[in-house]
């Protein structure tokens, strides 16, 4: 994996760690603290194409190497919150390592939280995702799904929902600054992200309303290669972050700095992306239904509906009597549009939208570089990065266009024994101009993905199990290919 160096990894940070480890088990054990755990999990994977299978190596914070044959380490330790108390703090520390055709070594995880009710205020690398969806059998959220490698920042925010109006009412809320990597076109840039979900209904109510939305913006840094233009430097300051948190468009509230580029001070400071989620839950006694439709946007030309048809909707049913199907999930995704078109919606209200001759090209961000962290997609990984890809190429998503049909499945054989399948038909297209929907299959190509595997529990502290994968297409490189793992908790 192409990466610059971690910055919560130093130089010696494999002694650094071990040291930190041993340190941690020794006051565990001296001190019972049974907030305190630690595990080990171990990972053999081959392929008869020398690449892991997209539904093996998607969706688990870029810790599974792309090309095998080898071995994939993990080790974790960390306190939890003791919920009890109205002041805690909590603390993960995860370590990755590869060994076999790709050899590497990082922190996956590690930051430190602290906690007062609801409210945290954490700072480090933590695994997350953004949208309201079904988060244990998704085929991955649009703008933030848990694929890359956790991005280092500094959040304030909610860790559930804050209940008013005696529960009927609840608001879920983050609001962080991150650094970003080196390795597209622009360096030192940061990441500001917020959300802001709301609920309506009693956690325990038949019927849970939700509503809301998640903003990231990659903004600040300066050009890797330096062409002696306005693009070498990008504004970075306070009144630069004022409008990138804001997304105001006048200019007369602060200064702006006068480094910034005709498209900052012209239109918006940085790149944005998101999505707009909307998702009902129903709770019979017998199951949780979850529908949820996340829409996408980049710029602000969400507000001419030119975007609306593109996005992420899907349901998931959760069998709470458990047995041999205890979930189902079901997503489709289009981005095919790319808010080139006009949609029912706007020609109902008549709503004009002055750039719809362009088109916005999902997760290429311009001269910025594209969505990604450490060569890993940030968002849904069915847009495809380039660099995994059957036709090769780097950190951009020339394919785009797509449309695909997503099911999930899991299960128990027994009270020891899971299994879980994953299904995807994909096809992919490149961005062009039209002002109505694709239509034609022809201007795609296809994508079969699989993934079959079984867990079985063999006492409280070890369990095992097998997965396979397989793909047939044209967009990721056809493979069948096999994952053995292992895990035991320490405590």
């Amino acid at each position: 994996m192409l990466r610059t160096r971690n910055p919560f990894l130093p130089s010696n940070s494999k002694f650094l760690l071990l040291a930190m480890l041993v340190f941690s088990f020794h006051f565990t054990w001296g001190m019972k603290d049974t907030t305190t755990h630690a595990r080990v999990e171990a990972q053999i994977l081959t392929s008869d194409a020398g690449i892991t299978p997209f539904w093996m190596r998607s969706l688990q914070y870029g810790q599974v190497p792309v090309e095998n044959t080898g071995g994939v380490l993990k080790a974790w330790y960390g306190k939890n919150y003791q919920l009890k108390k109205k002041y805690d703090w909590k603390y993960e520390v995860e370590g990755t390592a590869w060994a076999g055709k790709q050899n590497d070594f990082w922190l996956t995880q590690a930051y430190v939280s602290g906690r007062r009710g609801k409210w945290e205020l954490w700072a480090g690398r933590r695994k997350e995702v953004y949208g309201l969806g079904d988060t244990t059998l998704t085929g991955g959220f649009y703008a933030w799904s848990g694929n890359a490698v956790p991005i280092p920042k500094i959040q304030l925010g909610t860790r559930d929902y804050l209940n008013f109006a005696k529960g009927w009412l609840g608001i879920h809320m983050t609001f962080s600054h991150g650094w970003l990597d080196n390795q597209g076109p622009v360096i030192n840039a940061f990441l500001h992200q917020k959300s802001l979900y709301g609920r309506i209904g009693k956690p325990t109510s038949l019927i849970n309303l939700f509503a809301g939305l998640n903003h990231q913006v990659f903004w600040g840094g300066e050009a890797k290669v330096k062409m002696g233009g306005e693009y070498d430097v990008y504004p970075s300051g306070l009144n630069t972050y004022f409008y990138v948190v804001t997304v105001l468009k006048n200019r007369e509230i602060i200064k702006i700095d006068p480094n910034a580029n005709n498209d900052d001070a012209g239109y918006q400071f940085g790149n944005h992306l998101g999505s707009v989620d909307v998702a009902v839950k129903f709770q019979p006694n017998w199951a949780e239904i979850f529908l949820y439709r996340q829409s996408m946007y980049e710029t602000g030309r969400i507000f001419a509906l030119t975007q609306i048809n593109d996005g992420l909707t899907g349901i998931s049913i959760k069998n709470k009597l458990g047995g041999f199907i205890d979930k189902i999930t079901l997503e489709y995704l289009y981005t095919a549009n790319q808010g080139n078109y006009t949609s029912g919606i706007a020609e109902f209200f008549k709503i004009k939208d002055p750039h719809q001759i362009e088109i916005e090209s999902y997760f290429n961000n311009g001269g910025r570089g594209s969505y990604q962290y450490w060569g890993k997609g940030i968002g849904t990984p069915i847009i495809v990065l380039d660099k995994e890809s059957q036709q090769g190429g780097g950190l951009n998503y020339t394919l785009n266009a797509v449309k695909s049909i997503y099911f999930g499945i899991s299960g128990q054989l027994s009270n020891s024994l899971q299994w879980k399948c994953k299904l995807s038909n994909s096809f992919y297209g490149i961005p062009r101009n039209h002002l109505s929907p694709r239509l034609l299959d022809a201007d795609f190509i296809s994508q079969f993905s699989g993934l079959i595997s079984i867990q079985n529990k063999f006492s409280k502290q070890f369990s095992g199990g097998i997965q396979i994968g397989f793909d047939q297409g044209q967009r990721i490189k056809n493979t069948i290919g096999i994952g053995v793992g292992f895990k035991y908790i320490l405590f």
